[in-house]
Order: structure tokens, then sequence, then C-alpha cells
């Protein structure tokens, strides 16, 4: 008997020590919980093997201890494993709060977002909450945050962040969330934001609405949106925002002081371009003359011709005293003027070079509508709802195999798998090309060998390929009216396709778009505001096809883009929400662009709720 409460003494005596008799905190949000004392702490080998020698509770914590180890050591699979395995019902509530922990933190790291939604609501999780160690509340609420944000319900992530103010002390926290909270609101729509600053019942929530919705006016010169700011300040004096603004609003009254007072148009007035210059400067003088009659501040705007010599352009914008020089559109000037030693005069191209610049070239910043920035986006979305194997359908053309190099090299990165890539020519190749993609022929070849092996006719299913769960496709909408139907014929029309803003005329038509219906696809803000005085004028006085709409929205945001750089350029991860897209400046010099999100319903393109996949992204 002795010799029994002995053993089970010296047994408890070691499964403390190996589990440093408490739990270990995990860092949340990382999707990797690494903490000191897993890293100083036993193997997970040893850890599974104690657990063996234990009953419940002990066990199952030691198993949590292995698989948070596990974690720490980057060996995810078979955490993933060990967790898969535990009856996460028959837990006590302080490991199913441990198990939850852990288990999110890898579907996070896994991208499974959807799935860490589920983890991170479930209905005893709920029941938990006030009996949590604040420091389990504060890591499990900034998760919520952070799948909230990344599945589009901003609402729920602003509110789960306003509640992760009240428990945070620390300043960098603080700060951290604060910030999340501005990134949030600034995805939401203008009408959303105008919305919650009149009709929030909680208080600071209505106040954080009201700053969103100055900060996001971007149409205002600097100085009509600085004195809104100081309206606020004076409606919201005790607003937690109003003792520490958001950067991007604390550096207005630096960039109205510095803002360019002349700028150059390096535009082509002659050429095959001509018609595409005159569509960006006719959008960018209209902003002008808008500025200039209703706030009668705007900059002098000066154009200059690039069609014979880019590099005498920019020399004598420079000589004329420039402060900013906008263009020039042509890729290949572009290339030109980025060879240049230096630039004495900050230039924001309209396009981009096909490589960087061999040292960089401070001054220089690129911005224009590549189409590698919306495959690359494409696949970023397509891995966040949850799909790993893509098949690739791309025309065989220069330009859209560009595309889908950045859509594979995005999708490698993530960790997606790519199972096939096709190219295809034109309409009368798109049922072979199909056909091929999908294997329809090796399963009507096995059907023809099974009759010729028995002899006789069988009735059989022809089959695809079982093996993707996506369709990445670059086409127009000419072709993507027919490869959709096509790939129906093939038994693939119940895959998801992910398109860029190719496949979509920018013009409703609806009886010959319903055969893209359900077609997921990127596109400019530009093309759904019907709201917008100044699209709706462009729409009367100028040409309405839809590049050259396109055209018009570059022009809008080149105008809007100028006296923002310096702000683009000292507040990390910073957007500015334009008629393009949601454009943010990285470290290299170019404005990358994120597109808003629409489907095909019924014939009709509409876009779909702003999810946040800036962590995707780096």
């Amino acid at each position: 008997m002795l010799n029994r409460v002995f053993t089970a003494l010296l047994t408890a005596l070691m499964v403390c020590t190996l589990i440093s008799c408490g739990t270990t905190p995990s860092t949340g949000a990382s999707g990797q919980s690494k903490s000191i004392s897993a890293a100083k702490g036993p193997s997970a080998q040893q850890l599974l093997a104690q657990a063996q020698t234990v009953a419940s509770p002990l066990r199952e914590q030691l198993v949590l201890q292995a698989v948070e180890r596990l974690i720490f050591d980057e060996k995810f699979k078979r955490a993933r494993s060990l967790l898969g395995e535990m009856e996460s019902a028959r837990l006590n509530d302080e490991l199913y709060v441990k198990h939850t922990d852990l288990l999110s933190d890898i579907a996070i790291r896994d991208g499974s977002y959807f799935l860490a939604q589920d983890i991170l609501t479930a209905e005893r999780l709920e029941q938990q909450w006030n009996r949590l160690d604040p420091t389990d509340e504060i890591r499990l609420r900034e998760k919520r945050a952070l799948v909230f944000a990344r599945l589009g319900d901003v609402s729920r992530s602003i509110h789960e962040r306003i509640k992760l103010a009240a428990l945070l002390t620390d300043k960098n926290a603080e700060q951290n969330n604060q910030d999340g909270i501005w990134q949030n609101l600034m995805t939401l729509s203008e009408q959303e934001l105008f919305s919650g600053s009149q009709g929030e019942t909680n208080e600071t929530l209505r106040g954080w609405y009201g700053l969103a919705l100055l900060g996001k006016d971007t149409e205002s010169d600097l100085e009509r949106q600085h004195a809104q700011l100081e309206t606020w300040r004076a409606q919201w004096p005790d607003h937690p925002a109003n003792r520490n603004l958001p950067q991007d609003l604390k550096i207005l009254r630096d960039l109205i002081d510095n803002q360019p007072r002349q700028v150059a148009l390096l535009l082509p007035l002659q050429g095959r371009l001509a018609k595409a210059g005159e569509a960006v400067r006719d959008r960018s003088l209209s902003a002008y003359y808008r500025n200039l009659y209703e706030y009668n501040r705007a900059p002098v705007i000066r154009q200059y011709d690039t069609s014979e010599d880019a590099i005498a352009a920019y020399e004598q914008a420079v000589a004329d005293g420039a402060d900013l020089i906008v263009g020039p559109l042509d890729k290949d000037n572009v290339a030109e003027l980025s060879l240049l030693p230096e630039l004495p005069v900050p230039l924001l191209t309209l396009n981009y070079t096909d490589s960087l610049p061999p040292q960089g070239l401070d001054g220089l910043y690129q911005f224009g509508l590549a189409v590698e920035d919306e495959a690359r986006q494409a696949a970023r979305q397509a891995f966040l709802e949850g799909h790993r194997f893509a098949l690739v359908l791309v025309p065989s053309q220069d330009w859209s195999e560009r595309s889908a190099t950045s859509f594979i090299d995005e999708w490698n990165r993530l960790g997606g798998t790519i199972v096939h890539s096709s190219q295809f020519i034109g309409s009368g190749d798109y049922s072979q090309v199909i056909k091929s993609a999908m294997l329809i022929e090796r399963s009507q070849a096995r059907a023809q060998e099974l009759e010729r092996l028995f002899g006789t006719n069988l009735q059989f299913q022809t089959r695809r390929r079982q093996d993707i769960d996506m369709i990445f496709l670059i086409a127009d909408p000419v072709q993507a009216r027919q490869i959709k139907p096509t790939l129906a014929f093939h038994y693939a029309g119940s895959i998801p396709v992910y398109a860029t803003s190719q496949v979509y005329s920018g013009v409703p038509d609806v009886k010959a778009d319903r055969d893209l219906n359900d077609v997921r696809f990127n596109a400019m803000p530009w093309l759904f505001d019907n709201s917008s005085s100044e699209k709706q004028a462009i729409n009367q006085h100028a040409q309405s096809t839809a590049i050259y709409s396109r055209l018009h929205a570059l022009g809008v945001d080149a105008f809007r883009l100028y006296p923002r750089l310096p702000q683009l350029a000292q507040v990390a991860d910073m957007r500015l929400y334009g008629a393009t897209g949601a454009l943010r400046l990285l470290e290299n010099g170019r404005i990358e662009r994120e597109q808003t999100w629409a489907r095909f319903r019924n014939g009709r393109a509409q876009p779909l709720p702003t999810v946040v996949t800036n962590e995707l992204s780096e």
C-alpha cells in the first residue's frame, strides 16, 4: 500500500515537473504558439511518452503540452493529428480552452479561416468568457478579430476589437489594436461609414465611424480634410482616437505644407496611345478644375508630349519648375526613365517596368493597371476561401502568360498546388483544351478498354479528373461566355471559377452574361460606383467604352495619389481607397492595387463584401 502511494506521488511529481505545474501561454494570432517554456521544456516525444502513464485529465494536459511543443518546432502535421484525435467535448473547461487556442492557431496558420471561425465561435467557448484569465481572453479575441476581418465580416471584427480595447494595458498592444480598428473601418464603403456615424448606438464606435468617414474622403483636398478633422476633434474630445490619431491623419498638416504646387503630365498626344493619353488627361484635368471651382485651390498643371522623347519631356518639365511629374503611360517610356542615374523631381508613372531598376531609384513611384496584381489577388482570394488545388486556363498571349505566372508564383508561395495549366488560342479549341485538361479522353479510353476486355457494350458515365477544386481563368467576355458552358459540358460546371477583370466588359448585359453565372472576378470599384458625380459626368461627355472607362479611373487615382505619396510612404500598410482599387505603396516604390470582388448572378455582375487580405500578401 505504502509502495503504491509512493509511486503515485512520484508520478505526480514527474508530471508536475514536465508540465511546469501549469499551462504555457501561446501567442495567439500569429498562427504559431511559441513560448519560452516550450523552447526550454521537454520534447514532444517525452511529453507524449509520459502521457501514456497517467490518467485524465493529466494525460490530456500533457498531450496539449506536446502539441504546443510541436507547433513551436513547426511540426504542424503531427500537432494537427494529435488535436484531431482528442475528444474536445470530454475535456474540462480549462483544457477545452487550451485545445481551442492551439487548434485555431493551426487553422489560421494553414489559411483555413472558415474552420478557424467555427472553432473560435463554438457555443461552449462563448460560455467561457466570464471565467477566462485575461491573458487567454485577449489572445482568443485577437484571433477572432483577425479571422472575422479575413472573412469579410468587418463589423464583427471591429466589435471584437472594441471589447479588446477594454482589456489591454500594454501600450504597444493598444496601438496595434487601434490600428486594427482603423484598417477594418477603412475597408467599409462611405455609405456604410455614414450610416454607422449616424445610427451606431455604441458611443465610442460611432465616433470611430465618423473619423473613418472623413479619413476615407480622398476626393477633398488636403486642407478641407484637415478642417473636417479639426471639427471632429472638437466634437469628440474624450474619444480614444482623439488622444492618439491614426498615423495617416496625424501627418495631414505636413502634407498640406509640402504638397506639390506645380505638376507636370507626361502623356502621348500623338500615335497609337494618343486616345489613351487623352482619356487620362481629361480625367486629371477635370479633377483639377473641380478642385479649383469647389475649393479655390489646385496645383498648376502643365502637359508634355511623350510621343517622340519621354526623357526630353521629363527634363523639360524639371526645367519648368515641376514639383512632381505624372506619367508617362507607355511601358517602354517608363523603362527608359527608370534607367536614369537619378530623378531630380519625383516621378509617378502610369505603367510599370517589366523589372525593377537594378539599384532602385529614389523618387520613382510606379502605378498602373497591372494584370499581375489582379492575378496575385485571385490567388489570395481563392486560397482564403479554402481552395488548394488549381487548374489554370489562359489564352496564349504575352500579357496573359505574365498574369498566369504571377498567379502560379503566388499560389505556390501560399502553399497551394497547381495541378494543371492549359492555354487556348481561340474559340475553335476551347472544347478540346478543356476536354484534355479535365482528362475526359482518359476516362473515355478506360471505358473503351473495358468494353474490349468484356466484349460487350457497357453503360458508362464519363468522369472528369477529381484532383482540382478551383479554376483560374483569364478570358475576355466573349471567350468566357463560351468557356464556362464548355466546362459544364465536360462535367466541370460545379468547380468554382476565379477570373481577372478582363472577364467583365464593364457594361451590364444580362442576357449574354447569364453564361457567366457564379464566376468570381476582381474589378475596379469604379465600375460599380454609379452614384459618383464624377463618373456620371464622364459617361455623358467622354468616350464610354470599357477600356476608356478604366483609363478614366486611372486618371482619377493619379490625381488623388500625387499629394498623398508621402502619406503612403510614411504610414505602414496605409491604403488609398481609389477608383481603381485599394492602393498601397510597396517598399520598392511600386503601388499595388487590390480590386473589389464581384460575382455574376442571374447575368448581373454584383460586388461582394470586402475581405482584408493584406497579411496573406506579405
